[in-house]
């Protein structure tokens, strides 16, 4: 395990806490983040690692820009994928944004059926959807708070970091 994976853990690791403790990552981490990603392009070859860190900070933005415009991701989320992508690049950040979202899939079936009414859950979503093509407004998709059917995704994207560094950078 090289420090750039221990810096992923790390920095996951303490994200997935600021969020489940203040249900936001807050911007300070992001830039504390990124400015150790920087740190780390010091000691290698910069111009080659410029080419490496700049697509690994946009793929993030460009692949997840629409749960976040429909306001079913937040912005914490994706800059905690903007740093990841940053350090590890972009194939890195592809495994690592696929992988969180499998697990995250997993940790919502079991909150889907005994935490709440599925029934609900999907009548809900498929009333969203209606009210988007209809509208064509993206309203707020989960109100802020502890509601029972929210899962923090930092949660899946700990585990996505942590798996993707057991298994060295694929899935």
């Amino acid at each position: 395990m090289n420090f750039s994976e221990i810096f992923c853990i790390l920095f996951s690791g303490i994200a997935m806490i600021m969020d489940l403790k203040w249900e936001k990552v807050y911007n300070f981490w992001i830039c504390i983040g990124i400015l150790c990603g920087l740190f780390l392009l010091i000691n290698d070859d910069l111009p080659i690692e410029i080419l490496r860190v700049l697509p690994g900070m946009l793929f993030p933005i460009a692949v997840l820009f629409p749960l976040f415009f429909c306001k079913m991701l937040g912005t914490g989320d994706i800059k905690v994928f903007v740093v990841l992508g940053s350090v590890m690049g972009v194939r890195w950040a592809a495994n690592c944004i696929g992988c969180s979202f499998l697990i995250g899939a997993v940790m919502a079936v079991p909150l889907l059926f005994f935490r709440c009414d599925a029934k609900e859950r999907f009548l809900y979503f498929f009333t969203y959807l209606n009210h988007v093509f209809v509208t064509k407004t993206f309203p707020p998709y989960l109100a802020p708070g502890k509601n029972p059917e929210n899962i923090h995704f930092t949660i899946p994207i700990f585990c996505s970091v942590i798996l993707l560094t057991i298994r060295g950078g694929s899935i």
